[in-house]
């Protein structure tokens, strides 16, 4: 049995749990902690919506679940049973990215099912819980595919041969098909991260920082970033870079603030700066591109009195670097040196 995320840290631990022993509770729907609502008089009724559409694939039925959030993890739980041994990840999150709202993510096309029940398990409090990010399971094959949203509303994409296996499970939760469901999405209502319900600031509780750990591990790529509409040209560039130190005993985290073109050039500019420093071993963690007047972190900017909307192609800030022990040298190693993970 795969532990919690939190089991390890006692304190983190105790504090979601006094969170869940407060929790809304209205007419007998368990709010999920990430989501309140704005107004208490109408109250979301479980049930399901289905929906049918010819696809490429073939026949599809859509089907939109309502479910206390007392009862989503076993329902969730349920559905992957259904899928094949080899499926792909889904993970949607909240962006950083001043030109997109959300981050879509894939991961690569052969995850055993098994990986990912223990994944959805160890982290199954962000997937249930945050209001900033959403988790799935896809069969890139069939189509069919099952993703909780950051609503915390169940989505199940079903071909034709497997409706008579969900629909055992709709009844076995004692949901029906109605017009009557109220989904939470259609109430005004407020979205909370984990990490700010908690009161902190630990990386580890933090479901972006959560979900850039993933990233490498699971082969995630982002799929949506160019389907968004420009609000800040992409030129204004978020980079952290982690990597090993000269020793090969301790690994660095640090992020930077670049101007360039295209990704090609960030990616170049960062190239140089490692090999300027002799860091043969490192990785892009994570990068998005931000509004330069909007930049508020602690950072050394290398040109004094220089402005980062004005500033040319280059580097031109960067933050404290953070050194750790490290205990495995292979997600390095096979970065060396210009494969990067995003």
């Amino acid at each position: 049995m795969s532990s919690n995320y939190f089991s390890k840290n006692r304190a983190l631990k105790k504090k979601i749990d006094k969170l869940k022993e407060k929790r809304l509770v209205n007419d007998g729907f368990h709010y999920p902690l990430g989501i309140m609502p704005d107004d208490n008089s109408i109250n979301p009724i479980e049930g399901v919506k289905i929906e049918f559409s010819s696809t490429p694939l073939g026949d599809m039925y859509f089907y939109d679940v309502c479910l206390s959030s007392n009862r989503s993890a076993s329902f969730f739980k349920s559905i992957l049973r259904l899928f094949p041994y080899y499926i792909t990840l889904v993970i949607e999150r909240s962006s950083e990215d001043v030109n997109r709202e959300c981050d879509i993510l894939l991961s690569d096309t052969d995850i055993s099912l098994k990986e990912a029940k223990r994944l959805f398990s160890r982290y199954e409090d962000f997937w249930c819980e945050c209001g900033f990010v959403g988790f799935g399971v896809l069969d890139e094959s069939t189509g069919f595919e099952i993703f909780i949203d950051s609503h915390k509303e169940i989505e199940i994409t079903v071909p034709s041969k497997y409706t008579s296996f969900v629909d055992k499970v709709i009844e076995m939760f004692c949901l029906s098909e109605n017009d009557k469901v109220v989904f939470l999405s259609d109430l005004e209502h407020w979205h909370y991260s984990l990490s700010y319900l908690v009161g902190s600031k630990n990386n580890n509780l933090d479901y972006y920082s959560v979900v850039n750990n993933l990233k490498h591990k699971y082969g995630f790529k982002l799929i949506n970033e160019s389907e968004n509409e420009i609000i800040v040209l992409p030129r204004w560039w978020h980079v952290t870079i982690k990597g090993l130190g000269r020793c090969k005993k301790r690994s660095f985290l640090i992020t930077y603030y670049l101007v360039a073109e295209t990704f090609e050039e960030m990616e170049t500019l960062i190239d140089n700066e490692m090999n300027n420093n002799g860091m043969e071993y490192y990785y892009i963690h994570d990068y998005y591109n931000v509004d330069p007047k909007d930049i508020t972190e602690v950072f050394h900017i290398r040109k004094k009195g220089s402005v980062f909307n004005d500033a040319q192609f280059g580097i031109w800030a960067e933050t404290e670097v953070v050194l750790n022990n490290t205990k495995n040298l292979t997600s390095y190693i096979i970065n060396n040196p210009n494969a990067t993970t995003y």
